[in-house]
């Protein structure tokens, strides 16, 4: 280990220690990224494979392994092709919202003032409640942007919220009752929607396909919150970053779809989901 620290101080030239200074800064700004993640998906198991793969890497630099470079460059390949497949959907959605954001394409939370993002609040609320009492299925997902897979997927309205709309929309003998509807603002986007659902198999079993959907949705991407009406019991659901709450009230659902709605701060998500901000 004296040998390679002594061949490793003496024999690097100043480029080489210029990269070795971005490489870490590189691996660092990456691996904070993952970090958030993982955090946001609950994965904590990958963080541990990948804090474990990099220190098994780095250790083996001290074996002094005549291809350690192809090891080095084959494990954090792997690592990068690992995480891009698993939270490239989150990275692009992230990188979408700042340019829109950026641009001034979409910001119709920060336009709108506070009494239309209130009144869409309880128009929502009112139509959950009054389906609820007719045992009227429904699923409505809210969030300030949306993979255009989901939201193609349904049909276009972009109309006003309002509590007769979402109503007839989720009644039995319309044609888009099965699927989602999307919010975003005081926007209904598109109804009808499909959205996959959830491969967890630790799903209560008493949980049907809109309570599948609406956990699926909110795994994927944590910053939605999807509400859920059952069919059967009339139960009144949320979904928010995988975490559910069920039997919800008037008071709880308002909580609930102001923080959706962002009328309330960040810090609110603690205090409702249980999720440090």
């Amino acid at each position: 280990m004296l040998d390679f620290l002594k061949s490793f101080a003496t024999n690097l030239q100043l480029p080489q220690i210029i990269a070795g200074v971005v490489v870490i800064l590189a691996s660092t700004i990456i691996l904070n990224t993952v970090f958030q993640y993982a955090k946001n998906r609950n994965l904590s198991w990958l963080i541990s494979l990948e804090v474990a793969a990099l220190l098994g890497v780095f250790c083996l630099a001290f074996c002094n392994l005549p291809n350690y470079p192809f090891y080095f460059y084959f494990v954090v390949g792997t690592l990068a092709v690992l995480n891009v497949f698993m939270f490239g959907q989150d990275f692009r959605r992230d990188v979408f919202r700042k340019s829109w954001k950026k641009h001034g394409v979409f910001e119709a939370n920060d336009k709108l003032g506070r009494e239309e993002l209130k009144k869409a609040s309880a128009d929502i609320l009112r139509a959950c409640q009054h389906l609820s009492r007719s045992n009227i299925g429904a699923l409505i997902i809210i969030a300030d942007d949306m993979a255009e897979s989901i939201s193609e997927s349904g049909t276009s309205l972009m109309a006003n919220v309002s509590a007769e709309l979402l109503e007839t929309l989720f009644h039995p003998n319309t044609p888009l009752h099965d699927g989602a509807v999307l919010i975003t603002a005081n926007v209904i986007v598109s109804a009808g929607c499909y959205v996959p659902l959830t491969q967890d198999l630790d799903v209560p079993r008493e949980f049907g396909s809109r309570h599948r959907a609406a956990i699926g949705i909110s795994e994927n991407m944590p910053n939605v919150t999807a509400i859920v009406v059952s069919e059967e019991t009339g139960i009144i659901s949320a979904m928010h970053d995988g975490k559910v709450q069920r039997y919800l009230d008037a008071v709880k659902l308002k909580q609930i779809l102001d923080h959706a709605l962002r009328l309330t701060n960040k810090e609110a998500e603690e205090t409702i989901w249980g999720i440090e901000v």
